[in-house]
């Protein structure tokens, strides 16, 4: 079994396989290869290394996408299996490791469509967006095509994260679904105070300054 094809016929088998006959390893493969697609286009419209050869933008992109891919990797795995025994679970951390980069794989079937862009527009692309509403430096239909094509393989993706965690954890889907659910409370929560706090101290400073 090929987990960079069946995922999107066998999602469940493909997580099993992964499960069994995979190593932690083999996502420092799924990530790089991940990297390689979406980072490839990361720096859209941000304008970040404007004025720097197109080449270097997509390199640099593709490493800081791994890195942060990396580090998200172990980070994801913790709260899988930290939130998930809270509802009941069994799973071990060195197991969600090997389970976590697999909603990445989707992702990786994107690069044709972001490679295209690239060989089209090309530094255009990376430049700060000033027409179509300053969102983007695409035509606004391939702009919405693009992201709806994104946010299916999200979906998809998620679907695919709710099953690994079910797997691991000895649960349905549906309580993984409760897993994620409260990572992204959490994380939302957090956010959220970071933000007030932030407020705070600007709306002190404007008061204490004027």
């Amino acid at each position: 079994m090929n987990p960079l094809l069946s995922i999107w016929s066998q999602p469940t088998k493909t997580l099993q396989y992964m499960l069994e006959k995979k190593s932690a390893g083999y996502g420092f493969l799924i990530f790089l290869l991940s990297s390689i697609s979406g980072g490839s286009i990361a720096m859209a419209t941000t304008g970040i290394f404007g004025g720097m050869p197109l080449a270097f933008i997509i390199i640099l992109s593709i490493i800081m996408t791994y890195g942060f891919a990396l580090i998200g990797w172990v980070i994801n795995a913790g709260l899988y299996t930290w939130v998930g025994k809270w509802l009941g679970g069994k799973g071990k951390f060195s197991d969600m490791l090997k389970i976590t980069p697999a909603p990445a794989i989707p992702t990786i079937w994107l690069a044709p469509m972001n490679f295209l862009l690239i060989a089209v527009y090309g530094s255009r692309l990376f430049e700060v967006p000033t027409d179509n509403f300053g969102i983007t430096n695409l035509p606004l239909g391939i702009y919405f095509l693009q992201n709806l094509i994104i946010i299916g393989v999200g979906i998809f993706g998620t679907v695919i994260a709710c099953k690994g965690i079910g797997l691991v954890h000895g649960f349905s889907a549906w309580r993984g679904l409760g897993v994620v659910a409260i990572i992204f409370g959490i994380v939302f929560v957090i956010m959220l105070m970071i933000m007030l706090i932030f407020g705070a101290i600007i709306f002190s400073l404007i008061a204490t300054l004027g």
